[in-house]
């Protein structure tokens, strides 16, 4: 991977060769390298070569999105006492912080070492009052620590000298096969939520909350993407779509998804602070999306495991609320628990579509 001033490229190991990779433009993870059973180290994070591509992606790879991630439709919202119209960017819709949001953003970074040896990054960025319609200058910082037992503690926080809205997920897509692995069709995911958010034709939620029992949503017991994306709407187009947890926050981490590939013997474990999960399956990636080991990065070539609040929750009053006010920061914690495992969920469910 290239790089130049003013953008720069990060890494940090940890004792057992795991690598993260970070570059401040959009404070991206452009890899993550795992050690796999075969004794091989995998990069389970797609991403590009050079900033060019990241530049000109128009798929978030590997970025901190915000201020809020989704989709929020309508664009003219209602924030405290006053009403302010978000930059639209996605057909009728303003998507995860709008034209020029958080993963376009230049990020100031700094080395963190602590006396255990975990190492990590801690990046910073100044969102001017108005930015993308958004009311209040808001600090948001993120932390990414590399664990010697093999985590990625992801932290962000923010804070605000006025009422706005923030949801701020990491915006990686993995794949735990390597580049190798054309699909994530072989990829086991289970994901710990009893209830979803459907959505309209334009992939916002209508407001509703249902339950996963006896639909394609329920993955409360491990399933096979490549079983589980055919009987998705549109003939099989996939997953785009919100699980919930609770109706607020945790205090500390809590187990929300696992994912596992059987060729590499990686498993993921994803614990946070969330209320809940977006699982986004690549659905419109293309093969004209080349990947930075001249990898075809197609439809379905990827997953994206997004933990956030509720999407469009400031027009559901239904919905925890994304407000964050002055002495009352964004303080979330999400963690990446990667390990090796041999023959890992040997029953499948297969759910019938409802």
């Amino acid at each position: 991977m290239a790089f130049s001033a003013p953008v720069q490229l990060y890494e940090i190991e940890n004792k057992n060769g795991m690598v993260l990779s970070v570059i401040n433009y959009g404070a991206r993870i452009v890899g993550l390298k795992v050690p796999s059973l075969t004794g091989k180290v995998v990069d389970v994070v797609c991403g590009f070569k050079n900033l060019e591509d990241y530049q000109k992606d128009e798929f978030y790879f590997g970025a901190i999105v915000g201020r809020v991630g989704g989709r929020i439709f309508p664009t003219r919202v209602m924030i405290g006492n006053r009403e302010y119209n978000l930059t639209v960017n996605n057909g009728d819709c303003h998507l995860h912080g709008g034209m020029n949001g958080f993963d376009k953003a230049l990020w100031s970074v700094e080395v963190i070492e602590e006396k255990d040896g975990v190492q990590g990054l801690l990046m910073r960025h100044v969102s001017p009052a108005g930015t993308e319609g958004y009311p209040s200058e808001m600090l948001t910082e993120v932390e990414y620590r590399l664990t010697n037992d093999n985590e990625l503690v992801i932290k962000i926080k923010a804070t605000c000298d006025d009422i706005t809205l923030a949801s701020i997920p990491n915006h990686a897509y993995f794949n735990l096969g390597g580049p190798e692995e054309a699909t994530v069709y072989d990829h086991i995911v289970s994901i710990a939520a009893d209830s979803y958010l459907p959505v309209n034709e334009n992939t916002v939620p209508t407001g509703e909350i249902k339950s996963v029992k006896d639909t394609i949503y329920d993955f409360r017991k491990p399933r096979r993407l490549g079983d589980a994306i055919p009987m998705t709407p549109k003939e099989g187009f996939g997953y785009d779509d919100y699980w919930c947890f609770a109706q607020a926050p945790s205090q500390a981490p809590k187990h929300a998804a696992n994912v596992y590939c059987p060729k590499t013997g990686i498993n993921m474990e994803i614990l946070t602070t969330q209320p809940g999960i977006l699982m986004y399956t690549g659905n419109y990636l293309h093969k004209a999306v080349i990947g930075k080991y001249d990898e075809v990065l197609d439809k379905h070539g990827a997953v994206c495991l997004e933990t956030q609040g509720y999407p469009n929750a400031i027009n559901n009053p239904t919905f925890p609320s994304v407000e964050v006010r002055p002495g009352m920061p964004y303080d979330h914690t999400t963690i990446w628990r990667f390990s090796k495992v041999k023959h890992k969920h040997d029953s499948i469910s297969n759910q019938s579509k409802a």
